[in-house]
């Protein structure tokens, strides 16, 4: 049974059916189990660890509320047996990571040396003021990941352009970003996974009214989508797989989809809201969106034994996510969405392909 809701079904038979071409039965079964944990991790409450097999000096790192040592420590489910394991960084050597694996207790388990694999985030990290979507983004792809290499794909580059778009980046520049990422992969750059937080959602409620096929019937009569698709897809012929957000509407979301999601390997990424599709999450469909991460995360203080403030805790896993400064200090509310999905997935899979074979 699919995590698709039946009303959801419904609107998956009237666009169009199968999966992608690149989306291979491995691939597959590995989505489905990610989703499985992710609905699993939505439905309950935080889960609490109490270490009682961990060793002094591990039990320290694995507690500690220190901004270093939570960018040094991951918990990790593997996907093929749903057992939980606890990983920490001991050094770098040679572009390689050593690890410390230990159980879901904290017993040791072994020692290993992690493939560090490479992550390109494509999003805007300029504002004057605030924390910026793509500085958020780079946490949550670091925290979920803290062992990969992260690379910024600048939303928008050069003071003219901060200043002439403080909106969404014209499609043109977009269009130019990802060319100058493919020129630099074709002289040698070595790119695993590239996170898309960013939807151009379209209302493609006519189209599915006439039960005809988004992909061909309307998302690519986009002269956008006819320029950018080749990029796309000489950049997946490198083995490259790219992931961006289905996207947000809070009132049509069964008939919005995000345009970049019809050319055939991007893969789509959704939101889960106590084990269900957000309610405002977009592109819900197989063809479309095949991932599923948490929807809602809230910003919180994390204080110290002595109940001093040390900083900033956005994702919910344990530790410190970001300094206090005068940027983080304006963070309030609910944050979250399918952009948030995104690095999620993106850093797990990755995370999980580091670890092919070690566990």
């Amino acid at each position: 049974m699919s995590i698709l809701s039946a009303g959801t079904k419904i609107i998956e038979q009237n666009i169009g059916s199968g999966l992608n071409c690149r989306f291979t039965r491995a691939a597959q079964t590995l989505t489905k189990q990610l989703n499985k944990i992710a609905i699993r991790e939505t439905k309950s409450d935080k889960i609490i660890y109490t270490f009682s097999k961990a060793v002094p000096e591990d039990l320290k790192r694995l507690t500690s509320k220190s901004i270093e040592d939570s960018y040094k420590r991951v918990t990790w489910t593997n996907p093929k047996d749903n057992k939980v394991y606890h990983i920490l960084e001991e050094g770098r050597e040679k572009g390689k990571v050593q690890v410390r694996i230990l159980d879901k207790d904290g017993a040791f388990v072994k020692n290993a040396e992690l493939e560090p694999k490479n992550i390109v985030i494509f999003d805007n990290f300029f504002s004057p003021r605030g924390i910026t979507h793509g500085e958020m983004m780079e946490v949550f792809v670091k925290r979920f990941n803290p062992f990969a290499n992260v690379e910024r794909l600048e939303h928008k580059k050069g003071w003219i352009e901060n200043i002439r778009y403080r909106g969404e980046l014209p499609m043109h520049l977009e269009l130019k970003r990802f060319q100058e990422l493919e020129q630099q992969m074709k002289n040698g750059k070595k790119v695993d996974y590239i996170s898309i937080s960013e939807a151009n959602t379209i209302n493609c409620g006519h189209v599915i009214g006439q039960k005809g096929t988004v992909q061909n019937d309307y998302v690519h009569s986009s002269p956008y989508i006819r320029d950018i698709e080749p990029v796309f897809k000489d950049i997946m012929s490198k083995g490259t797989r790219i992931f961006e957000a289905a996207g947000n509407d809070s009132k049509f979301a069964p008939i919005m989809v995000s345009d970049r999601l019809a050319i055939g390997g991007v893969e789509g990424v959704g939101s889960l809201v106590k084990g269900k599709i957000a309610k405002n999450s977009c592109s819900r469909n197989s063809i479309f969106t095949q991932h599923y991460e948490r929807n809602n995360y809230l910003p919180k203080l994390v204080k110290d034994d002595n109940g001093k403030v040390v900083g900033i805790n956005v994702t919910g896993l344990s530790g410190v996510d970001m300094p206090i400064n005068y940027k983080t200090k304006k963070m309030s509310g609910v944050r979250g969405g399918t952009s948030y999905a995104v690095p999620v997935r993106v850093a797990k899979l990755a995370l999980n392909e580091m670890l092919e074979g070690i566990l």
